[in-house]
């Protein structure tokens, strides 16, 4: 069967083996994103001694990763209407999986920046590729289920990364931790060139298109606006959360007196809860309406993760595992699901634009907010202060979600 086809050629009901290949070397990506994000987490408290890192050096580290994305999600898309997604993400794999083995090399906080900064790029640069595949070859009744599958690996990867960094801990350690990421990237390009075969020319709805220009002024526009700001502070809040816990985790749990093999383990126990909600926050959603849903999901996180800052230093192994598993559900089930309001907020027109603009804009709150943790730690707050503040984010989520419901009503 030819692996080109039109999504128009594709089943309108099911899976079959085409598109099955397609989701799963997009996944595989998605995979290799949340492991190589997160890995540097539980990571963290073998590799600042080795290279003399403190704080205020971690933060900039930790945020390299995602500046680079924003430069690769900006620039790589102007290559995809040449070249196709096929090369792009192709090109991307060997790119990370380059930075990967590169990281392993690095001698100090500079390069250390620099590599996960390069890493940050390719990953950024075939991220919209893979989504834009994926939505088009599936089928118009699946598109939920295989977009939900996508992000699933994100999710996977980020649980992996607990388990790589604890398992390398005491088999080579960190440096042989990012040359194993570096051979599961290659084994991706690989994989990605043979799944992707046929797909190498862009589509006539990837060209660029007259008008393009005028999208951003039409999003501001006054009928719109008010939702467009809601959708940017919902995903600073957002991102903010789930970037800056999954880097920040271990080391601030090392801080307080636990188990270095503990804390690289936390950053999974807090993915898991959150792999487990996916699989149920769609049917929730279905039956009772996203705001309710949502909401409800990010007030239960708001008391959750204030809480697990409360008892950082204090509980149980096992209590504080329950706690991490438990706001993991909430916040990451509720991370989830805010992607059905923003793929529906928008006209058909201004769907793709208004998504990737808000993820962007998102971005702001993952490039500043290790920054100013590092600062923190620094001057002397407690981290179990840290910890307990990324409960503002989760209540400003939520009222960022009440009031798109408001505005919603406003426009009808």
């Amino acid at each position: 069967m030819e692996n080109g086809r039109t999504a128009e050629a594709m089943p309108q009901e099911g899976f079959d083996r085409d598109i099955l290949l397609v989701i799963a070397a997009c996944a595989a990506v998605f995979f290799l994103d949340g492991l190589i994000h997160t890995v540097m987490g539980p990571l963290a408290p073998y590799v600042a001694p080795e290279l003399h890192l403190g704080p205020q050096e971690l933060g900039p580290v930790f945020s390299a990763n995602l500046a680079g994305q924003t430069i690769g999600l900006l620039a790589f898309p102007f290559l995809t209407r040449r070249t196709g997604h096929r090369l792009v993400i192709l090109l991307s794999a060997i790119g990370f999986a380059l930075a990967q083995w590169a990281t392993a090399l690095a001698w100090d906080g500079t390069s250390l920046f620099a590599f996960r900064l390069i890493d940050g790029v390719f990953l950024g640069g075939c991220m919209p590729s893979c989504l834009a595949l994926v939505a088009n070859v599936a089928p118009p009744a699946r598109k939920g289920l295989a977009v939900t599958m996508l992000f699933t690996g994100y999710g996977l990867g980020a649980t992996m990364s607990g388990i790589v960094a604890a398992g390398f801990e005491a088999h080579g350690g960190w440096r042989a931790a990012f040359t194993f990421i570096g051979c599961l990237s290659a084994a991706s390009a690989a994989f990605s060139w043979w799944a992707l075969r046929g797909r190498d020319a862009p589509s006539a709805s990837e060209r660029p298109e007259k008008g393009e220009r005028h999208r951003v002024t039409e999003i501001l526009a006054p009928r719109l606006i008010a939702g467009t700001l809601l959708l940017w502070l919902l995903f600073i809040a957002m991102l903010t959360i789930q970037y800056c816990l999954s880097s920040w985790l271990p080391t601030l749990l090392v801080k307080v007196g636990r188990d270095a093999d503990f804390a690289a383990l936390s950053v999974t126990i807090f993915s898991l809860g959150g792999i487990i909600a996916a699989l149920g926050v769609g049917l929730l959603i279905d039956r009772f309406g996203a705001t309710p849903v949502l909401v409800s999901f990010l007030l239960l996180a708001t008391v959750l993760l204030f809480a697990t800052g409360q008892i950082l230093a204090s509980a149980s192994d096992w209590v504080l595992m329950l706690m991490l598993a438990t706001g993991g559900f909430f916040f990451l089930g509720a991370y989830g699901g805010v992607n059905v309001i923003l793929a529906t907020y928008y006209p058909r027109h201004l769907q793709a634009f208004g998504i990737g603009l808000a993820k962007s804009v998102g971005r702001i709150g993952t490039l500043i907010a290790p920054i100013l943790i590092g600062l923190g730690l620094a001057a002397g707050v407690a981290e179990t202060t840290l910890i307990s503040v990324f409960a503002l984010p989760a209540a400003l989520a939520a009222a960022a979600i009440a009031g798109l419901a408001a505005t919603a009503r406003g426009r009808k």
